[in-house]
């Protein structure tokens, strides 16, 4: 029996078996794309054919909005996103969501944390329930339907999201796709610990200080290795 290319199958669940979508992939998966723009990330006409279908297929994704991705120093803007799409519902926070990511959800801008004090107490806030934080929103989401995943496509400035059906998250959690220079992409539940290094880009001190290294107590790290996907 042949199985069916897992990027094949990772388009099909992601799409919702969008006819268009699926076409494209499995020409790709025929003729990997050579040309960077298809590609869609700098130097990726030198990859490696697997890893060129997989980034084209991650792209292709996000143009036809199957998935979302937010550059790191717009990260924040995703929280707009969200509950515009009724993903989140800034009424129905728990505590600590609230506290470190309210000002995000309620607006579309960096709030004014002129005053030094308040400044000190966010940070503080921010690096104390940031870890309950991720766990909230998580939770949150799960509740009005959808699973929060990562797609993980480089080590570069952009993070991309999927917000799936359980059943598909349950398949696709923690699975790889492609694997180029030693670095393995695909499918990872969220990338809590690169969130928290592009907040940090996209907010500069209102975030983090120097007084505070590596991550807050609790962030769950993406692990460096991660079973292909069959």
């Amino acid at each position: 029996m042949n199985r069916e290319n897992p990027i094949l199958s990772f388009a099909r669940d992601f799409s919702g078996d969008d006819a268009a979508i699926m076409a494209q992939v499995e020409a790709w998966i025929a003729n990997p794309p050579e040309d960077q723009e298809t590609v869609g990330f700098y130097g990726g006409d030198d990859y490696e054919p697997t890893t060129r279908s997989f980034l084209a297929t991650v792209v292709l994704l996000r143009n036809q909005d199957k998935i979302s991705s937010a550059e790191d120093k717009y990260l924040i803007e995703i929280f707009g996103r969200w509950r515009d799409d009724g993903v989140i519902d800034p009424t129905a926070l728990r505590p600590a969501v609230k506290a470190v990511f309210g000002p995000f959800i309620t607006q579309d801008e960096v709030p004014d944390l002129s005053d030094e004090d308040t400044t000190s107490a966010y940070r503080r806030t921010v690096w104390s329930l940031y870890a309950q934080a991720t766990e909230e929103l998580e939770q949150h989401i799960g509740s009005r339907g959808r699973v929060l995943l990562s797609i993980d496509a480089t080590d570069g400035d952009t993070m991309f999201f999927a917000l799936v059906k359980r059943e598909i998250a349950q398949r696709w959690r923690d699975k790889a796709l492609s694997e180029q220079d030693g670095y393995r992409a695909g499918v990872r539940s969220p990338m809590w610990d690169r969130f928290w290094d592009y907040m940090g880009y996209a907010l500069g001190p209102y975030w983090a200080t120097e007084d505070h290294e590596g991550y807050p107590p609790g962030t769950r790290m993406r692990s460096e290795t991660i079973p292909f996907a069959e």
